[in-house]
């Protein structure tokens, strides 16, 4: 993982923009058709939280001990690796999340380490072939 010297609450404008960020990013995925059902069966307050945490620890320099609390959502393959995720899928929210990057002007140098670390869970997150057929039979079947 790249090391940075800024911060990405910082970068954003604060803790409050950031999280409004996110909840724009998340109002787009719970509405896009493509994507949405997806997001629909989850809390959505809670995906945000995951992501935020998520986020200031992996991306930016690390917030001072005790700031922000260290993410403790699952990993990012366990988290999704029940649900069949095919790559138009994570290329649509990708693109969601370059778009609202844009709308909320994040500085250039944090929207391409944001996108860089949201390409390299790619594999993380894409069930592929045999993997997303099992995932979708067994989804139907519950």
């Amino acid at each position: 993982m790249t090391t940075h010297t800024w911060s990405l609450i910082e970068e954003c404008g604060g803790e409050h923009a950031l999280r409004a960020l996110l909840t724009d990013f998340y109002d787009r995925l719970y509405d896009d058709l493509f994507v949405g059902f997806f997001f629909l069966p989850h809390d959505k307050t809670q995906l945000i939280q995951h992501q935020f945490t998520y986020l200031t620890n992996h991306l930016g320099r690390r917030p001072a001990k005790g700031s922000i609390a260290p993410y403790e959502g699952k990993p990012m393959a366990t988290a999704h690796q029940h649900i069949p995720i095919l790559a138009g899928h994570f290329d649509r929210r990708h693109v969601i999340l370059k778009d609202t990057l844009l709308t909320h002007d994040v500085p250039e140098h944090v929207r391409i380490a944001w996108l860089e670390l949201d390409q390299s869970l790619r594999p993380l997150i894409l069930n592929r072939g045999k993997q997303a057929a099992h995932a979708l039979n067994t989804s139907e079947e519950a």
